[in-house]
């Protein structure tokens, strides 16, 4: 049974943003016709899904996410199209899309109206007409079944000895869609607290460089500036100065400023390494890799140590404490909630990874807000 739903298309049809709502299903049951449901007829779709031995699809965990939101229906044989071309290219087709799969098996590729014609020029999925929103469905279910139709011919023919690699593929999609929709608990409140502690420690660390900057205001998270801290070179600082008072309009009597550019020249602290330095020039490379190479004097050692501890606090902050409750916030999650994607179709070696938020590369000190519901 080859299964597509067409949902709302907020944060990309998210499953788990609150406002996103599932507006179709398809089903097609072997050769047999698309049939489409809606928010009427959905209740429908259980005992049509409970026949099955097997569902395909494209992306699946995409709409088998979905079916177990509206129908609290879960799959326990599933055929995804994706996997098997990322198998079948050596891991080297990043997330195959069912056009490029029609392309390659020179089959009748999906429609294309309903993306044009209605989703790029703003119009969300409720409001496409039926008939044409259906004719979209069936169609991507019909070019779906196609595309299995010639997976199968291959598992049977030239990629027998994949065949098992990719059940255990399918069998590993239905447990990751399982841990996408546990999510993790995330204590928000504390995580921002966190974040203005070492908000604090982050000033105390720029503190410690002005000693450097000569009294010239640097700003710390732009590379170039901080290369021309370290290899030296001129920094323009823009301020406002008064330059009279507004005689007319809504700012009457108000101050009127104008922008005044100082150059301020900084000497060279620490030579560059050979081959660092970028396409504008005299800036040079000041990532971490690179500090932590450079032949530096006792002062410059110092300096480097306290850049890389700024930056690190900083994507503690920004990445972590502060940008994990701005993903909530951005996808509309439920409240002290982080839902990760996992992914199965994008590193080459095959492993798994994972995606906003990419809870493989967790810090330690943002493990400590993840809240175990096991005791």
């Amino acid at each position: 049974m080859v299964l597509d739903v067409e949902t709302t298309v907020k944060n990309k049809g998210n499953v788990r943003t609150a406002g996103n709502f599932l507006v179709t299903i398809q089903l097609k049951v072997g050769d047999e016709e698309t049939r489409v449901f809606t928010k009427e007829t959905f209740s429908q779709c259980r005992p049509i899904l409970d026949s099955a031995s097997v569902i395909v699809g494209t992306n699946l965990k995409f709409d088998l996410a979905w079916i177990k939101r509206e129908l609290d229906w879960e799959a326990t044989t599933v055929w995804d199209l994706q996997i098997a071309e990322f198998l079948f290219s050596n891991q080297m087709w990043k997330y195959p899309d069912l056009d490029g799969m029609c392309e390659k098996y020179n089959i009748e590729k999906k429609l294309d109206i309903v993306k044009t014609e209605y989703w790029e020029k703003g119009i969300d999925t409720p409001d496409i007409p039926l008939d044409i929103l259906s004719e979209y469905g069936k169609r991507d279910c019909d070019v779906t079944y196609k595309v299995f139709l010639q997976q199968v011919q291959q598992f049977q023919n030239e990629r027998q000895g994949m065949f098992k690699l990719f059940r255990v593929h399918c069998n590993d999609l239905l447990v990751l869609l399982d841990m996408e929709n546990n999510g993790i608990v995330y204590d928000t409140k504390s995580s921002v607290a966190r974040a203005e502690e070492l908000e604090e420690e982050m000033k105390k660390v720029e503190g410690s460089m002005y000693v450097y900057t000569k009294g010239i205001p640097i700003n710390f998270d732009s590379p170039e500036q901080v290369s021309k801290l370290l290899y030296g070179g001129t920094i323009t600082v823009t301020t406002k100065v008064p330059c009279g008072v507004f005689k007319t309009g809504q700012k009457v009597g108000q101050v009127k400023y104008k922008n005044l550019d100082t150059d301020y020249t900084l000497p060279r602290l620490i030579e560059p390494l050979k081959n660092t330095g970028k396409a504008k020039e005299g800036i040079f490379s000041t990532d971490e890799s690179t500090l932590l190479s450079l032949k530096a004097n006792k002062a410059g050692k110092y300096l480097i140590s306290q850049l890389l501890r700024r930056s690190k606090l900083e994507k503690e902050v920004s990445t972590y404490l502060k940008g994990f409750p701005k993903l909530i916030d951005k996808y509309e999650w439920k409240p002290d909630m982080l839902y990760s994607t996992l992914n199965q179709c994008l590193v080459v070696t095959g492993r798994l990874s994972s995606a906003k938020p990419n809870q493989q590369n967790f810090s330690k000190e943002v493990k400590r807000f993840c809240i175990s519901r096991f005791s």
